[in-house]
C-alpha cells in the first residue's frame, strides 16, 4: 500500500511539473505574439533565453586591491597619498575613485607595444591587474602613430557592461587610460539576498510597452546576453543582473530586477 501511495505522489508531482512547463511555454509564446501584434517586432522563439540565473551582488571597496593594481600599473610606487586616490610610480601617475572610475597617464617609453598588437597588449595589461577582460572595440587604422582599444571587464566569465577601460596609444606605446570611459570593480562581488529577477515574459511585455511609449523603431530582436550593470551611486556598489538586448536598430539594457529599460546610447 505504501509503495502505491509513493508511486501516486510521484506521478502527481510529475504531472504538475509538466503542467507548469506547459503553462510557461504558452506564456512565452503569447508574449512573443503580443510583441508582434502591438509593436510589429519579430522574435525567433529559439532566441528567447531561459530565465535569468544571475543574482544581485554588492561590491565593497578594497583599498589593498586598489594599491596592488596601482603598483602593477605604475611600477614601483613613489607616492601613495593617505586618501589612496592618486598614485605616482616609475611609469606614470594614476587616479582611482570610489565609484570605480580610474585613469592613468604614462611616461614616454614606459609601455612600448613592441611586436604585439594593441589589442593583445591591452589584454595582457588587464591580466596583470588581475582583471579578466575582453576587447570590445578597437581603432587602429592609424597604427602605430595612434590607436585606441576598449576592453570590458568580466566577473566569473559574466560581462559587466559598465566596466570598460579605454586605452590610448601614441607612437607605438601606451600613453593613457581615459577617466570618463574607464571603470573597474573596486572589490570582490558578494551575493545579496532578498531580491528576485523578473521572468522573461514580464520583461518582454515591459519592452512592448516601452517601445509604444517612447516611439522606438525596430522590427526584430536579434539577441540576448546576460550580464551585470553597475550602480556606483550606492554604498556599497551594486551589480544588477541585466539583459543586453540587441535589435535591428540599436541595443537596450533590460534591468532584470526592476524591469527598467534604457537604450545603449544613453550611456554615451
Amino acid at each position: 500500500m505504501l509503495s502505491c501511495v509513493n508511486v501516486f505522489l510521484l506521478v502527481l508531482v510529475l504531472h504538475r511539473q509538466q503542467e507548469s512547463r506547459n503553462y510557461s511555454e504558452n506564456a512565452r509564446e503569447d508574449a512573443i505574439t503580443v510583441l508582434w501584434n502591438t509593436c510589429r517586432i519579430e522574435l525567433d522563439r529559439e532566441l528567447l533565453p531561459e530565465e535569468m540565473e544571475l543574482s544581485p551582488m554588492v561590491v565593497q571597496r578594497d583599498q589593498v586591491l586598489e594599491q596592488s593594481q596601482a603598483a602593477a600599473l605604475l611600477g614601483e610606487l613613489t607616492a601613495t597619498p593617505s586618501d589612496s586616490m592618486r598614485y605616482e610610480g616609475t611609469k606614470g601617475t594614476a587616479q582611482f575613485y570610489i565609484n570605480g572610475a580610474f585613469s592613468a597617464e604614462f611616461y614616454e617609453g614606459a609601455y612600448p607595444v613592441d611586436e604585439r598588437t594593441p589589442e593583445e597588449f591591452a589584454l595582457t595589461l588587464m591580466e596583470g591587474l588581475g582583471i579578466d577582460a575582453q576587447v570590445q572595440t578597437s581603432d587602429t587604422a592609424a597604427w602605430p602613430r595612434q590607436g585606441a582599444v576598449v576592453v570590458r571587464q568580466s566577473w566569473e566569465d559574466v560581462p559587466i557592461f559598465d566596466c570598460t577601460a579605454t586605452l590610448m596609444f601614441q607612437d607605438g606605446e601606451l600613453r593613457e587610460i581615459q577617466r570618463d570611459t574607464s571603470h573597474r570593480l573596486v572589490g570582490t562581488p558578494q551575493p545579496v539576498s532578498g531580491e528576485r529577477c523578473l521572468d522573461t515574459v514580464t520583461l518582454l511585455l515591459r519592452f512592448a510597452d516601452y517601445v509604444k511609449q517612447n516611439s522606438r523603431v525596430c522590427s526584430e530582436i536579434t539577441g540576448f546576453v546576460a550580464g551585470y550593470t553597475m550602480d556606483a551611486q550606492t554604498e556599497p556598489t551594486r551589480l544588477i543582473p541585466t539583459w543586453y538586448v540587441t535589435t535591428d536598430n540599436g541595443a537596450y539594457y533590460w534591468n532584470a530586477v526592476t524591469g527598467d529599460i534604457r537604450p545603449e546610447q544613453a550611456d554615451t
